[in-house]
């Protein structure tokens, strides 16, 4: 028997369970680095991601929210390797055992490496990276467009080397996302809206160092093309001086940093107010450098706090599974109505009177072939019978014995006369030949045989 719970003892519910297990897990597993390999993967039309990785001894459900996922620069696909970051959790209304991604990136960048070099290889193949196309950069430009992100530091550096060189070269920002996986749409918008406008001499398209998924976006076909179309001189001020990315070659100059891009415009005018800049340059790093280790502090202390969108993420993931249980019931039922309507079909095709009517007619036709051959088989059989017939009565004709000299004797009634004792002295008779008939008297007679 089973055994039954003193009065003391507490019961928790379903829900409770799962909670508490789900506590135990992200207070334990909050920050866990995996490595592993998709073997299923299916992209929710919510913009979540659910999906499988696996080793060679187990697997592990993932979940990789909307909100988490957009700054991902490439599409995952079935037999990635890849590394994970995020936390151990538990679904709570299904109790599922899941990791929650945060970041994802592919291992050793093998992929992003390999996409790198088939397009460098395309581009060079289609001349982009000719010296014949490039461009030659004013030597005093009085007109810069900076193409970067308004947020970054990398402007503000440039302002910063022109200022202590060049503090009479009017510069203008053309704002653009330098990171994510919409922004090589937007770089593309910026070299075109740069182009609009007369006055610039030269563009600089700027950003500060980083990974090669925070760099892809100058690696991508479309800025590549939109660089060798622009009208006007391109300097590639991209990353650290260890950094290459397409849009290097692609440009009509390479600049090793966004700094150095500056540099080179304004080299002409390096005698003009240098006393100026060291001081300036100075406290700007030295403030950046501060800036960048309050920011470390921040999202060092932002990680230990729990995000309060948990809820929302639990209740979002629930809603996909809804929807993806109502797709398949619905699926289901489209299905039985098609399979009963299909054997509904057959039945009313196997009932149809036009079957009937068509073996029937058949039978129809039929019949009437019969009746054909059996007509034409009677008038054969009659005529020959009708042929025999005239032979017979031909044979037995008195006008074949006419024909042979004979002549047929009868009274003034047609009556056939065989014997002179039928006849009377004065009577009158009638003699037909074979050719005309006579009127004849009976003058005299002899009964005799």
């Amino acid at each position: 028997m089973s055994q039954v719970p003193s009065n003391n003892q507490e019961i928790i519910s379903v829900s409770d369970i799962n909670n508490l297990a789900k506590g135990l897990l992200e207070k334990d597993l909050s920050n866990v680095w995996i490595q592993g390999e998709i073997s299923s993967f299916t992209a929710h039309g919510s913009g979540h991601w659910y999906f499988t990785i696996k080793d060679k001894k187990s697997s592990l459900s993932c979940v990789m929210f909307k909100f988490e996922n957009q700054s991902v620069l490439f599409d995952p696909k079935i037999g990635d390797e890849l590394i994970l970051n995020g936390n151990i959790s538990i679904y709570a209304p299904s109790g599922r055992y899941q990791f929650n991604v945060k970041h994802i990136e592919v291992f050793g960048e093998g992929a992003l490496l390999k996409a790198f070099e088939d397009l460098k290889i395309k581009l060079e193949n289609d001349g982009l990276f000719d010296q014949s196309r490039k461009k030659l950069i004013p030597k005093l430009p009085l007109a810069v467009a900076v193409i970067t992100s308004e947020t970054g530091a990398v402007f503000q550096d440039i302002i910063n080397v022109l200022r202590r060189r060049s503090p009479f070269l009017k510069l203008t920002l053309v704002e653009s996302q330098v990171q994510g996986r919409t922004a090589d749409k937007e770089i593309v918008k910026a070299i075109r809206r740069a182009n609009e406008v007369e006055d610039f001499d030269v563009i600089i398209l700027a950003r500060g160092g980083g990974s090669i998924e925070d760099l892809w976006c100058f690696n991508m076909e479309s800025v590549a093309r939109e660089i060798s179309k622009s009208q006007v001189p391109i300097i590639s001020a991209i990353g650290h001086e260890t950094d290459f990315t397409i849009s290097d070659f692609v440009s009509d100059l390479r600049a090793p940093t966004p700094s150095a891009a500056a540099e080179i415009i304004s080299q002409n005018h390096t005698n003009l107010l240098e006393s100026f800049s060291r001081n300036k340059d100075t406290i700007v790093k030295g403030l950046l450098n501060k800036i960048e280790a309050l920011k470390e502090v921040l999202d060092f202390k932002m990680a230990l706090i729990r995000h309060p969108g948990e809820k929302l993420r639990e209740t979002s993931q629930k809603l996909d599974n809804f929807e993806t249980r109502m797709k398949d019931l619905l699926l289901n039922i489209a299905l039985d109505k098609k399979n009963r309507l299909e054997r509904n079909t057959s039945q009313l095709k196997a009932s149809s009177p036009k079957i009937d009517i068509k073996f029937k007619q058949t039978k129809i036709n039929e019949s009437y072939l019969n009746l054909i051959n059996s007509i034409k088989l009677n008038i054969e059989k009659t005529q020959k019978s009708y042929l025999k017939n005239i032979n017979t009565l031909e044979a037995v004709s008195p006008l074949a014995v006419l024909s042979r000299g004979y002549s047929i004797v009868t009274d003034d009634t047609n009556k056939i006369i065989t014997s002179s004792e039928e006849l009377n002295i004065n009577q009158k008779i009638k003699a037909r030949f074979q050719k005309g008939e006579i009127l004849a008297q009976i003058l005299n007679k002899t009964d005799e045989d």
